[in-house]
C-alpha cells in the first residue's frame, strides 16, 4: 500500500522552504553536499521546477523568433521581461529569483536544449564523521563543467590508497567509466588522485615552522599551529574511519552485491541440472501444480 507523509501545517511550510532553498543553491552552485534523505526528497521538486522553467523559456524564445513587430521582439529579448513572463520562477523565493532565473535563461536553456527531464543526479559519498554517521551525497546538475564525479571518485581512491585498502567493485567500475571515455583518461585520473592526496589528506607536504619574533608574529604562529592541529585531527579521524571490508576483501568482493546484505540464490534456467544450480532448491510455483 502506498504511504503518504502527512505533516502539520508549520512543518509542511518549513519543508517547502527547504526544498526552495535547495533548488536555488543547486542551480546557483551546480552542486551541493547534503544527506541522502534530504537530496532524494528535494530532487523531484528541482526536476519539476527546471522542467517547467525550461519549457516556458524555450516556448518564449520560439515565440520571439516568430514575432514580426520590433517592439515585441525587443521586449522579449530583455532578460528582465522574461523573468516576469515565465511563471515557473514564482516557485523561487524573491531574493533568489533574479540570479537563479537569469542563469536558467542564459545558461541552462542552451545546455539542456535537447533535454526535457533528468537534469540532476545523486552521487553517494561516505558517511559523515560524528555520532550520527549520516549517509552523505552530492546533488548536482548533469553536464556540468566542474567534473564532480571525477574529483569525488579520485578522492575516494586517494583515501583507500592511503589506507592500503584495495578498491571495491563499484569504485573500480566508476574509475573504468571515467577513464575509458576520454583521451589520456588514466593519466588524468592519476593526476587527480595525486592532487587529492595533497589537498585533502596533506600527503607529501612538509610542514613549515614559523620562526619567533614580535608579539604579532607569535600570535600568527599560535593561530597557524592551532589550525594545523585541527586539520590534523580531522585528517586522522577521516583516515581511521574504515569502510565495510566485505566490499573490498570479503564475500562481496567481485560480485557487485554492494547494496545487498544477504546472499542471493541463482535463478533457475531451462535445462540446468542440480549440479549447475548448486545447493539451491527453488520450489515449484503453486499456480502450476495439477489439481
Amino acid at each position: 500500500m502506498v504511504t503518504i507523509n502527512h505533516f502539520n501545517k508549520d512543518v509542511a511550510a518549513h519543508k517547502k522552504m527547504i526544498y526552495k532553498n535547495l533548488c536555488a543553491n543547486v542551480i546557483r552552485n551546480e552542486n551541493i553536499i547534503t544527506t541522502q534523505a534530504k537530496a532524494r526528497q528535494a530532487q523531484p521538486h528541482i526536476e519539476r521546477f527546471l522542467g517547467k522553467a525550461l519549457a516556458e523559456s524555450k516556448q518564449l524564445a520560439r515565440s520571439t523568433t516568430t514575432t514580426t513587430t520590433t517592439t515585441t521582439s525587443s521586449s522579449n529579448n530583455n532578460p528582465g521581461e522574461k523573468l516576469l513572463q515565465i511563471k515557473a520562477f514564482d516557485y523561487l523565493q524573491p531574493p533568489d529569483k533574479q540570479d537563479v532565473g537569469l542563469k536558467v535563461i542564459r545558461e541552462l536553456t542552451q545546455r539542456y536544449a535537447n533535454r526535457d527531464h533528468g537534469f540532476t543526479r545523486i552521487i553517494k559519498l561516505e558517511p559523515r564523521l560524528g555520532e550520527d554517521k549520516a549517509p552523505m551525497c552530492v546533488l548536482e546538475l548533469v553536464d556540468s563543467k566542474y567534473e564532480i564525479k571525477l574529483w569525488f571518485t579520485a578522492k575516494a581512491v586517494a583515501k583507500l590508497e592511503l589506507q592500503n585498502i584495495p578498491l571495491d567493485d563499484i569504485t573500480e567500475l566508476n574509475v573504468k567509466k571515467l577513464t575509458s571515455g576520454r583521451p589520456d583518461g588514466e593519466q588524468v585520473f592519476r593526476n587527480a588522485v595525486e592532487t587529492c592526496k595533497k589537498e585533502f589528506f596533506k600527503n607529501g607536504i612538509e610542514e613549515k615552522e614559523v620562526g619567533g619574533g614580535g608579539g604579532e608574529e607569535r600570535d600568527g604562529t599560535d593561530s597557524a599551529t592551532a589550525t594545523t592541529t585541527i586539520d590534523d585531527e580531522k585528517l586522522r579521524k577521516s583516515l581511521e574511519s574504515l569502510p565495510n571490508m566485505e566490499r573490498h576483501t570479503g564475500e562481496l568482493k567481485g560480485k557487485l552485491l554492494v547494496s545487498k546484505k544477504y546472499k542471493t540464490k541463482p535463478r533457475r534456467t531451462p535445462g540446468a541440472t542440480e549440479a549447475q544450480l548448486g545447493s539451491s532448491n527453488i520450489p515449484q510455483s503453486p499456480f502450476l501444480r495439477s489439481t
